[in-house]
C-alpha cells in the first residue's frame, strides 16, 4: 500500500498538503506572478527590466528554467526521514530537504535528462532549488541546527536515507516531462549514504556538485565584459516568491491566481494619483497649519520643487533642511509616473522614526485604505493609534496588511513609507525583503538621507544603483563630496547644481541661520540650557550615548526634560516620539520653555525647531543634520539659533579621527560669527575631500553565485551593543506579535538572560532597570536615583 508525499503539515488539519499538490500550488503561483512564456504578466515585464534579463528568446528561457524549479523545488522532500517527520512530527532528517533535491537534480542521469530540452541550462535550476530556502552554505556552519550544504544534521545518528514512496516521485517527474517536452525520466537511486557500502554517496554527491557550481559561478560572473548575468539571481529570486504564494495562500484557503490577480492589479499609479492622494492633501495640511499663525497664507511650491518634475530617472536632491525636499521629492515621481507607469510609490528611510512621521505627513493621506502603508521593523506597533482622533478622516483607514501572509501581504499596497532595509536587505539575502521583489521591481523609489548610510549601507546602496534597472532619486540635504562623485558616476543627475540656480533656496541657503560656540566641556552648555529654558525657549541637547543621555535627564531634572533615545520599549518610544514632536510644534506662546535630551534619533527628518541646540562632538555630516533641528522654520525679527558644540568625554561611538576632523570644523564655524547653510556646505565639502575612500562591499545576492548564505551578512554595520529583551515584570503579558513590550538592553553586563517563554532571539532583562521617563538602564532604579542626589 502507498502512502502520498507529503510536502506541509497543516495547522489544525490532520492531513497534509501533498508534495504533488504543493508543487502544483508553486507552479500555478508562478504562472499567475509571471504569466506564460509568450505571454508575460505586467510583473514579468518589470522582473525582465528589473534584471535586464532582455526581451524575447530570453524571456521564454528564464521562464523554462522558472516553470522547471517550481515543480521540482521539493523533490528531495521525497525521503524516509522527512515523510516521517511529516507524519509523526520532530525532525528527523539527515540532510535539509531542499539540499537532497539539488542532489537528485545534479545525479548524472537527472541532469542528462533536464539537458534533453536545449533551452535549459540544468545548473541554473539546480542551484535555485538549493538556494530556496537561502541555506545552501558551501562552508562548515557557523551554528548547531543548519549544517552546511550535504552535511548531515548534527542530532542525527543516521548515515543515510531512502527515497519514500518511488512511484509518486515517478508520477511527479513524468508531469515535469509533460511540462517541458522532455523523454522519460530516469529513477534517481533508492538508497543516498553517508559511507560506503550500499546506495549512491552523499559525500561523493556533494564534492561532484561543489565542482559544478564552481565552475557556474565563474560562467556567471560578467557579461559583456561590464554587467553580472543577472539570469541566476533573478531565478532564484522567482522561485522563493512562488514558493512564498504557492505555500502561504493555501494555508489561508485563498485561491491563487485569483489572490495574486487583485494584488497585483494591471492598472498602474499615475501622476494623477500621486498628486490627488499625496500632494493635494499635503498642500491643505501645511496651509491649515500656516494659517494659525499666518492669517491669509497660500500655498504655492517654491521654484527648485516645480524643477524637480523635469528630473531624470536618475537624479540626487540636494537641499537643506526645511526647504521642502520631500514635496519636491513626489513631484518627481509624480513625473516618473507619467513617463513610465507603475505600481507603487517607495519613499525608504534610514530609521523607523523617519519612516513613521513620512507616512503621517504624506502617505497616511492616501483616501483608500489599501492603498498606503508604514513598512518598518515594528511599523504595526507604531500604526496602532496613530490616528486615534474621529475627525482625522484617516482614523477610519486600515493601513496594515494581512499579518497572516507575511510580506506577501503587502504586495496590494501602492504608496509605501518604509525603511531602507525593508526593500534592499535582499542584497544580503534576506528572506522578507526577497518577497517584497515584486514591489520593487514595479517602484519609482525615493531614498532619504542618504548622507547617514554607514559604509556598508551606502555601499549595498551603490551596487543596488548599478546593478538593477529602476527609476531612483536620492536626497539628503549635505554629502561628502566623495559619496556625490559615487553617485553622479552612476548616472545621477544633481539637483540644483547650485543654489543660485534658485532665488528661494539661494535666500535661505546665504542668510544667516546660526552662532556656532566652541565650548570645552559640558558645564557651560548646563548653564546655557537652564537660562534658557527659564527664559522660555526651546532647547535640544544631543549626545552620542544612551547612557549619558540618561544621566544629563536626571542631573537636569528641575527642567523636566524630555528624555529620548532608542532604548525604551517600543510602546514607550513611540509614546515619546509624539510627545517630543507635539512639544516642539505646539504654539510657542502655548509651550513655554523646554528642553528634550536626545541621542542619534533626532538628527533626521523629524520637524522640530528649538531655539537653541546643544550638542556634542560628532562628525560632520551628523553635526549639519542636527543644526537642521535649530532655527528650522525663520520669521521676521527671530533671533538666530544658538549652537554650542562641545567634545563629549569619550569618542565611542565614533573614531578619535573623526571628531578631530568636526572640531576644526565647528572652530573655523565659531570663528565666523553667524553661519549660514551656505556655510555649512562650503566647510563639509573641503573636509571631506580628506575623507578615507570606502572599500567595496560584498553583497551576498550578487556575489554568493550559485549559492545562497542567508544571514551570514547584515545590510547594515553591525551593531552588537544592544539585545531586544522582555522585561520580567512584563512576560505574562507577552505573546506573539506584542512587540511593544520589547526593549533593547545592553549586550555585555549581564542583564539579558534567555528565558525558556520567550522565543530564542529575545531575552528577559530586569523591570527594576527600567523606567517610561528614562528607559533602560544599566543600573538599578533605585541606585541610579541616589547617585543623582
Amino acid at each position: 500500500m502507498t502512502v502520498a508525499l507529503l510536502a506541509k503539515r497543516i495547522p489544525g488539519e490532520g492531513a497534509g498538503k501533498t508534495l504533488a499538490d504543493h508543487s502544483l500550488d508553486v507552479f500555478q503561483a508562478a504562472i499567475a506572478l509571471f504569466g506564460t512564456a509568450y505571454e508575460p504578466t505586467r510583473l514579468a515585464e518589470a522582473w525582465t527590466r528589473f534584471f535586464r534579463l532582455g526581451d524575447g528568446d530570453a524571456w521564454a528561457r528564464f521562464h523554462a528554467h522558472l516553470v522547471a524549479c517550481a515543480w521540482l523545488h521539493d523533490i528531495g522532500k521525497a525521503n524516509e526521514g522527512f515523510q516521517d517527520a511529516m507524519q509523526h512530527g520532530g525532525d528527523r532528517q539527515i540532510v535539509r530537504h531542499e539540499h537532497f533535491s539539488a542532489l537528485l537534480l545534479a545525479w548524472p542521469p537527472v541532469t542528462a535528462w533536464l539537458g534533453a530540452n536545449p533551452s535549459l541550462e540544468p545548473d541554473l535550476i539546480i542551484s535555485a532549488v538549493a538556494c530556496h530556502h537561502l541555506k545552501a552554505d558551501p562552508n562548515p556552519p557557523r551554528f548547531a541546527g543548519y549544517p552546511s550544504f550535504g552535511e548531515r544534521y548534527p542530532h542525527t545518528e543516521r548515515n543515510r536515507l531512502r527515497i519514500a514512496e518511488p512511484e509518486h516521485l515517478a508520477e511527479l517527474l513524468k508531469t515535469v516531462a509533460a511540462q517541458l517536452r522532455l523523454p522519460e525520466p530516469p529513477r534517481p537511486p533508492p538508497i543516498w549514504s553517508f559511507e560506503g557500502g550500499q546506495g549512491e554517496s552523499i559525500p561523493a554527491s556533494v564534492e561532484a556538485l561543489r565542482r559544478r557550481f564552481r565552475l557556474l559561478g565563474r560562467r556567471q560572473r560578467t557579461r559583456d565584459g561590464s554587467l553580472p548575468d543577472l539570469t541566476l539571481p533573478a531565478l532564484k529570486a522567482a522561485l522563493i516568491v512562488a514558493d512564498a504564494a504557492g505555500s502561504g495562500l493555501p494555508r489561508i484557503n485563498e485561491e491563487i491566481g485569483s489572490w495574486i490577480a487583485q494584488a497585483l492589479p494591471p492598472t498602474p499609479l499615475s501622476g494623477e494619483d500621486i498628486h490627488a492622494k499625496v500632494l493635494e492633501p499635503r498642500a491643505r495640511e501645511i496651509t491649515e497649519r500656516r494659517r494659525a499663525s499666518q492669517p491669509g497664507y497660500t500655498f504655492s511650491y517654491e521654484p527648485f520643487q516645480h524643477q524637480a518634475a523635469a528630473l531624470p530617472h536618475r537624479a540626487l536632491l540636494l537641499a537643506g533642511c526645511g526647504t521642502g525636499k520631500t514635496l519636491a521629492a513626489w513631484r518627481w515621481v509624480a513625473a516618473q509616473l507619467d513617463r513610465r507607469p507603475a505600481r507603487h510609490a517607495l519613499f525608504l528611510y534610514p530609521t523607523r522614526a523617519t519612516a513613521t512621521e513620512g507616512f503621517k505627513d504624506y502617505v497616511s493621506h492616501a483616501p483608500e485604505a489599501n492603498d498606503a502603508t508604514l513598512l518598518s521593523g515594528t511599523g504595526a506597533n507604531e500604526l496602532q493609534g496613530m490616528f486615534d482622533n474621529p475627525d482625522d478622516p484617516r482614523s477610519e483607514c486600515s493601513y496594515e496588511a494581512d499579518a497572516r501572509l507575511f510580506a506577501l501581504g503587502f504586495w496590494p499596497k501602492r504608496l509605501f513609507s518604509a525603511t531602507v532595509d525593508q526593500f534592499l536587505g535582499f542584497m544580503q539575502q534576506a528572506y522578507k525583503s526577497t518577497c517584497l521583489l515584486p514591489v520593487l521591481a514595479e517602484s519609482v523609489v525615493v531614498i532619504d538621507e542618504v548622507h547617514s548610510f554607514d559604509p556598508a549601507l551606502f555601499g549595498a546602496l551603490t551596487r543596488f544603483l548599478a546593478t538593477f534597472d529602476l527609476p531612483v532619486l536620492c536626497m539628503t540635504a549635505s554629502l561628502p563630496q566623495r559619496r556625490r562623485r559615487q553617485l553622479e558616476a552612476l548616472g545621477f543627475a544633481v539637483h540644483p547644481r547650485s543654489t543660485s540656480e534658485f532665488a528661494d533656496l539661494e535666500a535661505r541657503a546665504s542668510a544667516p541661520r546660526y552662532r556656532i560656540l566652541s565650548l570645552d566641556d559640558e558645564v557651560p552648555a548646563r548653564e546655557i540650557a537652564i537660562g534658557a529654558v527659564r527664559a522660555g525657549q526651546r532647547v535640544l541637547w544631543v549626545v552620542n550615548t544612551v547612557d549619558r543621555c540618561q544621566r544629563l535627564a536626571r542631573s537636569l531634572a528641575e527642567l523636566r526634560p524630555l528624555c529620548y533615545h532608542s532604548r525604551f520599549r517600543l510602546m514607550d518610544r513611540n509614546a515619546r516620539h509624539r510627545e517630543v514632536v507635539g512639544r516642539f510644534g505646539a504654539r510657542r506662546d502655548e509651550a513655554g520653555g523646554l528642553i528634550a535630551i536626545t541621542t542619534q534619533v533626532c538628527e533626521m527628518s523629524l520637524d522640530l525647531d528649538a531655539d537653541v541646540l546643544i550638542t556634542e562632538q560628532a562628525p560632520i555630516t551628523a553635526l549639519i543634520q542636527r543644526m537642521g533641528r535649530c532655527h528650522r522654520h525663520e520669521w521676521t525679527g527671530r533671533p538666530l539659533g544658538q549652537v554650542c558644540v562641545y567634545m563629549p568625554e569619550g569618542h565611542r561611538p565614533y573614531e578619535r579621527e573623526t571628531l578631530a576632523a568636526a572640531g576644526e570644523f565647528v572652530a573655523e564655524l565659531a570663528q565666523r560669527g553667524a553661519a549660514s547653510q551656505a556655510d555649512l556646505e562650503e566647510l563639509l565639502e573641503r573636509y571631506s575631500r580628506l575623507d578615507p575612500a570606502e572599500g567595496d562591499i560584498l553583497t551576498a545576492f550578487l556575489d554568493d553565485g550559485p549559492w545562497a548564505k542567508g544571514g551570514s551578512r547584515e545590510l547594515r554595520d553591525g551593531d552588537d551593543a544592544s539585545v531586544p529583551a522582555v522585561l520580567d515584570a512584563d512576560l505574562e503579558r507577552w505573546s506573539p506579535g506584542a512587540e511593544g513590550l520589547v526593549v533593547p538592553v545592553p549586550r555585555h553586563g549581564g542583564l539579558a538572560e534567555p528565558d525558556p517563554r520567550l522565543p530564542h532571539h529575545l531575552r528577559r532583562a530586569p523591570a527594576s532597570h527600567y523606567s517610561p521617563e528614562l528607559g533602560f538602564l544599566k543600573h538599578p532604579l533605585e541606585t541610579t536615583q541616589d547617585a543623582t542626589q
